[in-house]
């Protein structure tokens, strides 16, 4: 399997660490697995209450953040919601959701096993 996130994303990341200050990247790394369990949530009840325009949002939140720490698998398919839900698309909008939040689990399994190697 292809990992879920790529390590460039989070090496230019590194490369803005300034001396004596805090670990940049372990801070957005923190700020990314603990803000989006929100946009999940939010795209989890959007679709319950067939609100895509709440889904959309949330998508279009979760595939920046996700792509800026190198979770691409992830962001491209907050990418495919957020452009199911701009065109209405009710079906597609359910098939893509379904599996956001699996995706977000693995993409945090392998930003920990980055963060651990790189500690």
């Amino acid at each position: 399997m292809t990992s879920p996130i790529e390590p460039q994303a989070l090496k230019a990341i590194a490369t803005l660490q300034r001396p004596g200050k805090p670990d940049l990247l372990q801070r957005i790394v923190d700020l990314f697995k603990s803000e989006s369990p929100a946009a999940i949530e939010i795209i989890r009840r959007g679709l319950d209450a067939d609100d895509l325009q709440a889904v959309g949002n949330a998508a279009h939140g979760l595939k920046s953040s996700s792509a800026y720490v190198g979770a691409r698998i992830l962001s491209e398919r907050c990418r495919e919601l957020e452009a199911a839900a701009r065109e209405e698309n009710h079906p597609a909008c359910h098939a893509l959701g379904d599996g956001v939040e699996e995706l977000f689990d693995d993409s945090v399994e392998a930003l920990d096993l980055y963060m651990a190697k790189v500690a």
